[in-house]
């Protein structure tokens, strides 16, 4: 039985957790011969996929961590949406694959990833809230910049450097100075 998994257009900030139900050395070995965009979309089924960003891993490089510390500190998943499949996502054995919003290019796409795949869950990546009201001071208003005066060109620029020469000509003459002296 394939499940169909429908993407919308607008959706954005998506992480897609799958379990990849294949033997671990059957999978490190298509990688091997595979990148992983390659991997990712022939597990997918469906070869228009951009999977550049998806990641496939063995669960063993998480080892310490767990998949769900990896989801709330490497991609801002709210740890409330993590906490009722915690106990799933840290248990998973092999690789996973995880496979992110921006893999759609805005179009509104319906997966049917085969047996090799399993969903194990859809988590939204932390959006601060957008910040809200208008600045109201006069400066902020457009055009409201000083007029007139424009910079010199080069105004200031090269004394540094030439500070700088006659330092190390000083520094040059002083070490002739002590060599032959």
């Amino acid at each position: 039985m394939t499940t169909q998994i429908e993407i919308k257009a607008q959706e954005r900030g998506a992480i897609r957790v799958f379990a990849v139900n294949k033997a671990p050395g059957e999978v490190a070995e298509a990688l091997k011969t595979l990148p992983k965009p390659d991997l990712a979309r022939r597990l997918l089924g469906n070869p228009h996929l951009d999977t550049s960003t998806t990641e496939i891993f063995p669960m063993s490089d998480l080892t310490g961590m767990g998949l769900s510390a990896y989801l709330t500190e490497g991609y801002a998943v709210e740890d409330t949406q993590i906490t009722p499949d915690r106990s799933k996502l840290d248990a998973l054995e092999g690789y996973v694959l995880l496979l992110f919003s921006d893999s759609f290019a805005g179009t509104d796409v319906t997966l049917k990833p085969g047996g090799d795949l399993t969903l194990i869950g859809t988590y939204t990546e932390y959006t601060p809230p957008a910040a809200g009201g208008s600045i109201a001071t006069e400066s902020a208003k457009p055009y409201s910049g000083a007029t007139g005066k424009s910079p010199q060109p080069g105004g200031g620029k090269g004394s540094g450097s030439a500070v700088m020469v006659l330092g190390i000509i000083v520094l040059l003459v002083l070490g002739l100075w002590w060599i032959l002296g």
